[in-house]
């Protein structure tokens, strides 16, 4: 009887075109074995179901001695069969996901005894967001384990391991369209560049672009974008998981991937008319400099002790120190030179501005005829989301 019924379960399996999906370290799962859910007893069964972003589902078996029913709340999925009879099984199955990860349950009944499946679908691989008809390309970035920084040179960074959680960086740095579109002028003070739509929007400065723009993007899309933080933009620029280790963001060749000073006539250029990186992501490296999140350290605001620098030996999610005086900007400009195959644009090259972009040209020398520069000329950032539902 029961060779039968896993057999009229795996043929309905088979042709609706459905596999059954466990968490990928699951040691149970088993494609000739599908998910068993025990809800007579309090022995170990089955909690937890991975789908992928594209339309997925998995066989639930479900062992009993009574009728039972199963019950879901998310209208992304269905169930094959909302109750049965002693040993009988369904479908869950969950439609295409086109947005962040998202988790559910289905919750199962038989008697007074309960269990509950958790749901969890991946998110897309590329999300697509349009504000005010500009339409916006999110990248899903999966989170490892990687080495920030490098022993090469200083201006890399302290070479030390660091997590990350999935998250969604920008295709392109933001351009002007996308900032006239929240705004509704451009950020320039001295020039214009309304018929420029395409270029990457510049000159404004940490405090403006987190305290003014970020919060009216998310008002415009329901969303939560930020900036990134200084490991996200690394690992992105580096090619998360795609990596190949190149020098630049995509590239050992600076001219395959980056407006620099050698190629750009110190003039920004229209975001995605280089190569882009192994990740689909634009101009990382040249163009415009990108702000990130962080406050800027020497030492990524690691503890001293004993004139010593300790380095942990793991962060999850770091978010550079609580303070500090300048903000970190990554990834080179058309301003940066490349000399004896040494460049800003390196995607370990680590740089910071002011948070409010002026400052003085000499170093703040305290000189009463020191000018102020304008450093945020060739300035600009990418939008980061959080892979999980927020």
């Amino acid at each position: 009887m029961k060779t039968n019924l896993y057999f009229l379960l795996a043929m309905l399996l088979f042709f609706t075109g459905c596999k059954p999906t466990n968490p990928p370290d699951d040691p149970d799962d088993k494609p000739d074995d599908p998910p068993i859910v025990t809800v007579d007893s309090l022995g170990i069964s089955i909690s937890t179901i991975a789908f992928t972003a594209e339309k997925d589902a998995s066989l639930i078996v479900v062992r009993t001695n009574r009728t039972w029913t199963a019950a879901k709340t998310a209208d992304w999925l269905s169930l094959s069969a909302a109750s049965g009879n002693k040993n009988t099984g369904f479908l869950i199955g969950a439609a295409p996901n086109d947005g962040l990860t998202r988790e559910t349950s289905v919750t199962i009944k038989a008697g007074d005894k309960t269990k509950e499946i958790t749901i969890i679908q991946a998110g897309t691989p590329k999300m697509t967001i349009n504000v005010k008809g500009v339409p916006v390309n999110m990248i899903l970035v999966e989170g490892r384990e990687f080495t920030m920084g490098s022993s090469q040179q200083s201006s890399y960074g302290l070479p030390h391991q660091v997590k990350l959680s999935d998250y969604y960086i920008s295709e392109t740095e933001v351009t002007n369209a996308l900032w006239l579109a929240v705004k509704g002028s451009l950020p320039y003070t001295d020039h214009s560049e309304a018929d420029k739509p395409a270029l990457p929007v510049s000159e404004a400065n940490w405090n403006v672009v987190t305290g003014d723009f970020m919060p009216a993007l998310n008002q415009l899309t329901g969303k939560t974008f930020r900036l990134p933080t200084e490991a996200e933009w690394e690992y992105a620029a580096l090619g998360g998981k795609n990596t190949t280790g190149t020098a630049y963001a995509g590239s050992n060749t600076l001219e395959d991937v980056a407006w620099y000073l050698g190629n750009s006539g110190k003039q920004k250029q229209n975001v995605k008319g280089k190569d882009a990186n192994q990740l689909g992501l634009y101009d990382m490296s040249g163009n415009v400099l990108e702000w990130c999140s962080d406050w800027y350290d020497y030492y990524y605001g690691f503890q001293i002790v004993n004139q010593s620098v300790v380095v942990p030996a793991l962060q999850t999610n770091p978010k550079g120190p609580d303070s500090g005086t300048n903000k970190i900007v990554r990834g080179g400009s058309v301003e940066s030179d490349l000399m004896w195959s040494y460049s800003p644009c390196h995607v370990k090259y680590r740089h910071s501005i002011i948070p409010t972009g002026i400052d003085g040209c000499w170093g703040n020398t305290g000189d009463p005829r020191e000018p102020t520069c304008n450093f945020i000329k060739y300035t600009g950032f990418r939008l980061v989301i959080s892979a999980q539902n927020q």
